[in-house]
């Protein structure tokens, strides 16, 4: 049997085998032939080898990967068909150095993910680290990995793992963004310097503005610190410390790992926003409708939580699954929401106020403060156009400036501006409330006696202690016995409930009615029935509690209570019925107590501030101390000092009344240095 060969069939046979080769090297992907290094880098130009998945065989230059993917490194892989994909992969390609005489290192600018780089299955650096304890970054990062001066070619592998997809991760991200580049190290070294300091340059105005904002809210915590803690200086000053965090961002961002970074960004967030919320309740004056505030701390307190719950997501991130990411979408979309809150603070407090003073304000709060939420909603429809107007600035001279920074510093002025304008007319108020207390200081001077007539056979001394610039307490001395009668005194002891101004003008009503009440009658009783009728209608929910003694020379004496202390008897507390104090009622009632004052006993009257005083513990001074300091038979500056040194938290008025010899009329008054005549 014979076989017949073709002369066709041997010579296509012939081509097959001489082909071969050739499609073998073709299949492996082209290799990459590095031209001298003339200029300081040169791009990997052409496809790579691409497979998802891991498997460290795949740093070996004899791995056969004929059946990988060819891809382009300069785009990311979710853009070359692999969208969303989240995870470990390779990239491959062969490489021929050419030259070596230079030193060579590999340049990888920003990758999405941590990766590790491979250079004939030698592990040549990484950036971050791989799972299962991944660190990677926001932003990516540039690298620079020494090639060595061994093998002049062979395989570069990267072993890549993009981390789990967030809200506003653009489903064609992954991997590779820019062709890693060939370089000539010390000339790689003074560009990465020089392109250092540019970026630096340019930020300059940010970095300046950052700072002074920064000054400003430092200045603005002073300013709450030292004054009256008012609250709207210390959201001012939160706000403006984030805003100044914020700026300076930039400096952070290649430096700090995705969740370090992404927890101070979250932090800043926070107090941008609920700082805001406040200041703008203040400002437009709805803290003062408790409906106002409690709809704000609910919004505020389910923003936390929200934003907490993100925190914790973020710092699991590298094992999120789908629940992380589904925890993370909803998040990410209450906070998102509730920013539009500021609408109805703007808005409703516009019209509470009713004045277009505020609409500046309202107008750069609303277009600054949803800046960023209205950016998060287009970025979780389409990554691609947020990050689009994200980028979007002006060019001013050699600076860009982005729009984010533009509205922030527009709000932060037209703000800075009205707090300034509310702290001069807050100056102007204040002198004006100055003046009027020192008016009712004045007032008060006319009004507490400091001297009286001398009184035969009566020795009175007082000490009248205010707690403020203008007290409540009040007291009177009035000679008797006029045309041939019997010498005494009508001697009024009282306090009227509150502090301040208001209490002062409460007590110029009183010391008018009681002088007047005293032209037409000494009877305690009446003088207090009298003082009733006047005042009531007139203390505003208030009342006064008032003590009023008539004291003969002799020492006859009768004494009405409306409400007060008892006075001290040589010591022991008097015995006085009780009754109510003065503006309650109009029913109310007063008894009289005769009784005789010995020669040498003295009668001792005090307001309820000696027994109110309260010491560093909280704890009240007291009836009993109040009696066994009264059983030593103190003079008043005794009783006041033991008071103040116990703490002082009333005014404090104590009058004594002692009954001396005839020939021997004396009156002693001490006032607090807040009342001591200049």
């Amino acid at each position: 049997m014979s076989v017949v060969v073709s002369p066709t069939l041997v010579g296509l046979t012939l081509a097959l085998l001489l082909l071969l080769p050739q499609l073998a090297i073709r299949a492996r992907a082209e290799t990459f032939t590095a031209p001298p290094l003339g200029p300081p880098s040169v791009p990997i130009t052409g496809t790579w080898q691409f497979h998802t998945g891991d498997d460290l065989a795949w740093a070996n230059p004899g791995f056969d990967d004929s059946g990988w993917q060819p891809l382009q490194a300069d785009q990311p892989w979710g853009a070359q068909g692999h969208p969303g994909y989240r995870g470990l992969a390779w990239y491959r390609k062969r490489i021929n150095l050419g030259d070596t005489s230079s030193p060579l290192g590999l340049y990888v600018p920003a990758a999405d993910g941590a990766y590790e780089v491979y250079w004939n299955s030698q592990k040549i650096g990484s950036s971050g680290s791989l799972p299962p304890n991944a660190v990677w970054w926001s932003y990516g990062k540039d690298a620079v990995f020494p090639l060595g001066t061994g093998a002049t070619s062979g395989v570069l592998a990267f072993r890549i793992w993009a981390a789990p997809a967030s809200t506003n991760t653009d489903s064609a991200a992954g991997g590779l963004n820019q062709a890693p580049r060939l370089v000539n190290l010390p000339i790689l070294q003074q560009q990465l310097q020089f392109a250092r300091d540019h970026r630096e340059h340019t930020h300059l105005p940010q970095i300046g503005a950052s700072t002074l904002i920064g000054a400003a809210g430092l200045l603005s915590l002073l300013l709450f610190l030292r004054g009256q803690r008012e609250w709207r200086y210390l959201w001012l000053s939160v706000l403006l410390l984030a805003e100044a965090s914020t700026g300076l961002q930039f400096l952070t961002r290649n430096t700090l790992p995705f969740v370090p970074q992404q927890l101070s960004v979250q932090v800043e967030g926070v107090c941008l926003s609920v700082a805001l919320w406040l200041l703008l309740l203040s400002i437009f004056g709805l803290n003062q409708s408790r409906r106002w505030r409690v709809c704000t701390a609910v919004v505020i307190a389910v923003f936390l939580m929200a934003n907490l719950a993100d925190c914790v997501a973020i710092v699991f991130w590298r094992y999120a699954g789908l629940g992380t990411r589904q925890l993370d979408a909803v998040t990410t979309q209450v906070y998102t929401a509730l920013e539009f809150y500021l609408l109805f603070l703007v808005g409703f407090g516009l019209l509470r106020r009713k004045t277009w003073s505020l609409a500046p304000l309202g107008i750069a709060a609303i277009v600054s403060g949803l800046y960023l939420p209205l950016l998060s909603a287009v970025t979780l429809v389409s990554p691609a156009a947020g990050e689009k107007i994200g980028r979007w600035s002006v060019q001013i001279g050699g600076y860009r400036i982005s729009l984010e920074t533009m509205l922030d510093w527009m709000f932060l002025f037209v703000l800075v501006l009205n707090i300034t304008l509310h702290q001069i007319w807050e100056r102007r108020r204040q002198a004006e409330i100055e003046m009027e207390i020192k008016s009712a200081q004045e007032v008060q001077h006319i009004l507490i006696p400091e001297e009286i007539p001398a009184i035969p056979g009566l020795f009175v001394a007082s000490v009248y202690k205010p707690a403020a610039e203008v007290g409540g307490d009040f007291f009177q001395v009035i000679p008797l016995g006029e045309k041939g009668q019997e010498s005494g005194a009508l001697v009024v002891v009282g306090d009227v409930s509150g502090k301040g101004l208001k209490a002062a003008m409460t007590v110029s009503l009183i010391v008018g009615t009681l002088r007047t009440l005293a032209e037409y009658t000494r009877d305690p009783a009446e003088i207090l029935l009298g003082l009733n009728r006047r005042l009531l209608g007139r203390t505003q929910d208030g009342f006064a509690t008032c003590l009023v003694l008539r004291i003969n020379a002799n020492g006859g004496a009768a004494l009405a209570n409306a409400g007060h202390l008892a006075p001290y008897r040589d010591g022991l507390e008097l015995s006085v019925p009780g009754s109510l104090p003065l503006g309650l009622s109009s029913d109310a009632s007063y008894d009289e107590v005769h009784f005789r004052l010995q020669e040498s006993e003295t009668l001792m009257l005090i307001t309820d501030g000696v027994l109110e005083a309260r010491d560093p513990q909280g704890e009240l001074y007291g009836f009993e101390r109040i009696a066994t300091l009264m059983s030593g038979r103190p003079t008043v500056e005794h009783v006041v000092d033991a008071t103040c040194g116990f703490g002082q938290e009333d005014d404090i008025t104590v009058v004594s009344i002692t009954r001396t010899a005839v020939s021997e009329p004396r009156i002693v008054i001490s006032l607090s240095p807040h009342l001591a005549p200049g």
